[in-house]
């Protein structure tokens, strides 16, 4: 368990060591905190704002801010972004809008976005995700988005959006997934579990 624990908090202090360094490097014109901090494969880094607000940069020194909630005012909530995630050509956003909501936005450059459908099925009903987002990863070997929170959320998000598919693990939240071929290596309030994925 102290194991399990030093892993958890490496993992999170590293996120939380790149974020610090991006925020020393955003410019002034950003209003929010920095949530997130990614990278994709093409080698652009994204960051997220508690302000709505969703950065890129080239080089990690140099970064352009897209105010989302000013540019899609009355078309989208405000949101408060909480995690960011890149790859297979597109970069996806996760936050909360005022009422407390869970919403999902994907854009292939980051100058347009959509709303994700976070609908899903289970045991023949269907449902609309509504946690608190704590990490977005994506995972080349699935091609889809996995977005990890509360009540032990593991939501993945695969590039057809009626294909979504919950799975709940036990624990109060999910940390984050950490992917090694087909294995995953679930990180939550109660441990790490690692789960081999079909």
């Amino acid at each position: 368990m102290i194991r399990q624990r030093g892993i958890l908090g490496f993992l999170l202090l590293v996120g939380f060591l790149t974020a610090a360094h991006a925020q020393e490097n955003l410019p002034m014109t950003v209003r929010g905190t920095l949530q997130a901090v990614c990278a994709d494969p093409e080698g652009f880094q994204w960051a997220v704002t508690d302000a709505g607000e969703i950065l890129r940069s080239a080089d990690g020194s140099a970064w352009t801010v897209f105010d989302f909630n000013a540019s899609y005012e009355g078309y989208y909530p405000q949101m408060d972004f909480r995690a960011v995630a890149a790859g297979g050509g597109s970069v996806m956003v996760a936050g909360l809008d005022a009422g407390g909501h869970l919403g999902v936005y994907t854009s292939s450059r980051g100058t347009v976005w959509s709303a994700r459908s976070l609908e899903y099925s289970e045991a023949g009903e269907r449902g609309v995700l509504d946690i608190t987002p704590v990490s977005l990863g994506y995972d080349p070997l699935r091609d889809s988005f996995f977005l990890c929170g509360t009540q032990g959320t593991l939501f993945e998000m695969p590039g057809c959006s009626h294909c979504n598919r919950l799975t709940r693990y036990p624990t109060d939240t999910l940390y984050v997934r950490v992917q090694a071929g087909f294995n995953a290596l679930l990180l939550g309030s109660g441990g790490f579990r690692k789960v081999i994925e079909p």
